[in-house]
């Protein structure tokens, strides 16, 4: 018994024992091991995914000629006048040419054949034209101060050393010497007499009337078509090259004189095949054409979503874009909140009259209302100009953000492209990130325009003027392309916009590893109405490479059409298997999507 109940004592001690030792290591804390602790110092790192921004690729890439900031280029232009306005002084007063030369006398030598005429001193012989030889004032760009070096231009070129020729026999208009008027001191003047005046009729005059030119007369030759430049008697295009047209068709003008075209390939060497770009630029040739008579509708979003700062820069930006268009053209303005306001009844002309109206109800535009910017746009739309062959561009500055009459994106956008009647270019200008860019984006998009959207308020001005500037001069108009071959299917944009003055027009394509040769036209119409066709021919390999961008490119303009496609149709079915193409493509090309 007594062994018995010591067992039973130390089984209670030690299991007493171990429950005050659980306890007091439970209330312990231990630091952990080197290796753990390294880790749990480390920041945590959120997986990266490095994407594109389909927008961002899809931008279209500034012109050579675009326009720098407005105000660094007027200060620029004023410090350059000031420059050779004093250069031109210090020349002229070097040459004593300040002091106005006095006018020229006149002197009465007579009557001819009078015997009494006077004996006059001889005159002073007239006086030639002389000019020194032209020099060029060069102003070295490393003497401009840092702010005017900051602003590039486009005009700059580069310093070279300039080696002068004394020779004086150099082709000129007029012989070396000091610049001096081709005058003389005095003139005679006299009477001449002549054999008495006869009155009447001439011979031959009014006897019969002038026979007509052989052939046919105007009126039969404008029943057949022959002036209506390529349109039938309905009034309806006619293919090029349409052997059943009765009428007397003028073939197409080539215009490869008046443009560059250069074709850059990258080769898919994984796949085979490859991407193309080609780029066509109007060179100094193209000013031989002239420019195509359109219309230009500026349309601006004063309601209050729009803020104050922002409503003062579309203000500004449209102030001074009016002095951007073409004198030849006709223009109108429209302030709209819950409904529009047009300034003028009808598309005007730009004179000085016109103008300054125009700035004048700019300024006047007060922030206020609701916003319905389907109503602001869609009469304009399609009411147009009424002019099938004269192009209207709208120029439409808004956030998109409507607060009346609201129609989902993809509604609003069909019923615009189903009212405008072909003619209509509608340029969206939006700036923040509070703007509707699914709407704006393809409301630009599917209308031949471009959503241009800028982050930063502060560049909307300087956005707006250099694209109303370059596109200022329209010399080639309804452009349509044909491709040889099944490349045509992946050729991007389907639908070209209008060709400019100042502007390259891209297109790209993706060719299979079966293809060798790039056979490509394009086809439009100029001032006159007459179609002009562009036509070459390029190997693959033998052009120039392009960089490894231009797969995205491609892909980026690919993407936009099938967003497009899948805005226009309302078939679930099609728009489900869009959908799956377009995020192949994404996944693809690892390119982000936004809508």
């Amino acid at each position: 018994m007594k062994l018995s109940g010591y067992m039973l004592i130390s089984l209670a001690l030690s299991l007493a024992l171990h429950l005050l030792l659980m306890l007091f290591l439970s209330r312990m804390s231990f630091p952990p091991p080197r290796l753990f602790a390294l880790q749990a110092d480390k920041p945590k790192r959120a997986p990266t995914i490095q994407t594109i921004d389909l927008r961002e690729l899809a931008k279209p890439k500034l012109s050579p000629n675009a326009r720098m900031n407005q105000k660094a280029t007027t200060e620029i232009k004023s410090e350059l006048a000031e420059i050779g306005e004093q250069a031109i002084r210090e020349m002229l007063q070097k040459e004593n040419l300040l002091t106005p030369k006095p006018p020229p006398s006149l002197r009465f030598a007579g009557v001819d054949k009078a015997i009494l005429t006077p004996k006059l001193p001889n005159a002073e012989p007239p006086r030639q034209a002389t000019a020194p030889r032209p020099q060029i004032v060069a102003i070295d760009f490393n003497d401009l101060p840092p702010s005017r070096q900051a602003a590039r231009r486009n005009d700059m070129i580069p310093g070279v050393e300039r080696i002068d020729v004394p020779n004086l026999h150099l082709p000129s208009l007029l012989p070396h010497g000091p610049l001096t008027a081709a005058t003389g001191a005095t003139y005679d003047v006299g009477i001449k007499l002549g054999p008495n005046p006869k009155f009447g009729i001439p011979d031959g005059i009014g006897d019969e009337d002038t026979p007509p030119p052989p052939g046919e007369d105007l009126a039969s030759l404008l029943k057949k078509g022959a002036l209506s430049g390529g349109a039938n008697r309905n009034g309806q295009d006619i293919a090029l090259n349409n052997p059943d047209d009765t009428g007397l068709q003028q073939p197409p003008k080539p215009f490869d004189a008046f443009v560059n075209v250069v074709v850059t390939v990258w080769e898919d060497k994984e796949n085979g095949g490859g991407y193309f770009k080609i780029a066509i630029t109007p060179n100094r040739e193209s000013d031989a054409l002239r420019d195509i008579a359109k219309d230009s509708l500026i349309i601006i979003d004063h309601s209050t979503s729009i803020d104050v700062n922002k409503l003062r820069q579309f203000k500004a930006a449209a102030i001074d874009a009016l002095s951007y268009l073409n004198r030849q053209d006709r223009f109108n303005i429209v302030g709209f909140n819950e409904k529009p306001q047009q300034l003028f009844p009808d598309f005007v002309p730009l004179d000085d009259g016109t103008l300054d109206t125009a700035r004048s109800y700019i300024r006047d535009l007060f922030r206020g209302g609701m916003t319905d910017v389907f109503g602001g746009i869609a009469p304009f739309v399609q009411k147009s100009n009424r002019n099938a062959e004269r192009p209207l561009n709208i120029f439409v500055l808004t956030d998109g953000k409507a607060t009346v009459n609201i129609y989902r994106e993809d509604d609003f956008i069909r019923r615009i492209v189903g009212m405008n009647p072909g003619n209509v270019s509608i340029y969206p200008f939006s700036a923040g990130p509070d703007a509707n860019r699914q709407l704006l984006d393809f409301l630009g998009y599917l209308n031949r325009g471009y959503n241009f959207h800028v982050p930063d308020l502060k560049q909307f001005k300087s956005q707006l003027l250099s694209y109303i500037g370059d596109h200022s001069s329209l010399i080639i108009r309804d452009l349509q392309y044909m491709v040889e071959g099944q490349v045509g299917s992946q050729i991007f944009p389907k639908r070209l916009p209008h060709l400019y003055r100042q502007e390259t027009l891209e297109i790209l394509g993706h060719y299979s590893p079966q293809d060798a040769e790039l056979v490509f036209t394009l086809a439009g119409r100029d001032a006159e109405g007459a179609v002009r066709d562009l036509v070459f021919r390029r190997q693959y390999r033998d052009c120039q490479p392009a960089t490894e961008e231009l797969p995205l490119q491609w892909a980026a303009k690919k993407i936009f059409h099938l967003l497009a496609q899948k805005t226009l149709t309302e078939n679930p079915q099609e728009r489900a298997r869009l959908d799956q193409e377009i995020q192949k493509l994404g996944q693809t090309y690892n390119i982000y999507i936004p809508y």
